[in-house]
């Protein structure tokens, strides 16, 4: 029998769950207030860097957006003069297709949630994590755990930096370049302006 893509889901959830309730237990059992106020607030920052980042690429990507419809603009401005906008076209849509994969990726990113997994770790959380030697594990263990966590979103924001929106980005300039290479497509463009300026 397959396990179906929802016990699948339900699977991640049940781990997610049990993964955030060993970080809590664990940083529950620091002695230290301070470091364990900053375990707190550390533990929550992952998501909150992930949200802000992948609002900024929406933002762009909306930015993207409201620039590749000017350069259909003019492009329909020019093939109505009877320029051969062939080539802008095929850029516009490679760049549309650019976008939309973008979003997805971006989408997909911000859906994700970066819970510490200490799963590693060995050291239960009982009386002797009081003593000196298993405060210092405990605190060990959330260090490393901190740091891979923190690898693994960056590694997941860089790749989407660096990948999807990178070649939004290049796709949009190479649509933009072509439109520039139509020749007289500024006059087209300045004449259109002014027709409808003129009928305002």
């Amino acid at each position: 029998m397959r396990t179906t893509g929802q016990s699948y889901a339900a699977q991640g959830q049940a781990r997610g769950a049990q993964m955030r309730q060993m970080a809590q237990d664990r940083i529950a059992a620091i002695q230290d207030k301070v470091k364990q106020q900053l375990a707190e607030r550390l533990a929550t920052q992952f998501n909150q860097i992930n949200q802000v980042w992948t609002q900024h690429f929406s933002q762009m990507l909306d930015r993207y957006t409201a620039i590749l419809q000017k350069i259909q603009d003019r492009a329909t401005a020019a093939a109505s003069a009877g320029k051969d906008v062939t080539a802008t076209n095929a850029a516009i849509q490679a760049a549309q297709a650019a976008i939309t994969s973008a979003r997805a990726a971006v989408a997909a990113q911000a859906a994700k949630t970066y819970t510490l997994d200490l799963s590693a770790t060995s050291t239960p959380v009982t009386a002797a994590t009081s003593t000196p030697e298993g405060q210092g594990q405990i605190m060990q263990g959330l260090k490393d755990a901190f740091q891979t966590l923190r690898q693994q979103l960056f590694g997941d924001l860089f790749a989407l930096r660096d990948g999807p929106m990178t070649d939004t980005r290049t796709a949009v300039q190479s649509a933009l370049q072509t439109l520039g290479q139509i020749p007289g497509v500024d006059q087209v463009n300045a004449t259109s302006t002014e027709a409808t300026s003129t009928n305002q």
